[in-house]
């Protein structure tokens, strides 16, 4: 495997649908992994919680996140980020990141009321400031 520059990088998270799997401790120390829709916006990462998730109360307490995003298909790839969560329940960041997902993962549906379900029902913004990543191709 050969290690993605950080164009490489950006252009393999912002491709396609996949998901991404993010990972936190719970309170008691127990790892939390589960699958979000995410957007890459500038410099960060972005995805949003519905009310009350595991995901929510972790980051409460501990704003610290990893990522993985990878390929399922040959030649494989991953990119593995580390970073630093923010939530926000501002409407307008809810409706930023809604508009953003429901555009990569919902064409069929109208962004803009996606985004407004997701601030109607009570999601959080998530944005994640990167501070450290591993990027791998099978290209090479």
């Amino acid at each position: 495997m050969t290690t993605m520059t950080d164009s490489e990088w950006r252009s393999f998270l912002a491709a396609g649908t996949r998901l991404a799997h993010v990972a936190l401790t719970r309170a008691d120390g127990r790892p939390h992994v589960t699958p979000v829709c995410f957007i890459v916006d500038g410099a960060e990462l972005a995805f949003a919680l519905s009310p009350g998730s595991v995901k929510s109360r972790s980051l409460a307490r501990d704003g610290r996140i990893a990522v993985c995003v990878s390929d399922e298909r040959q030649p494989y790839a991953f990119v593995s980020l580390e970073g630093r969560a923010r939530t926000s329940a501002e409407p307008e960041q809810i409706r930023h990141v809604g508009t953003g997902i429901a555009g990569r993962y919902y064409p069929d549906q109208p962004a803009d009321a996606v985004a407004e379900s997701f601030v109607q029902e009570g999601f959080t913004a998530v944005r994640i400031t990167i501070t450290n990543v591993v990027a791998r191709s099978g290209l090479g």
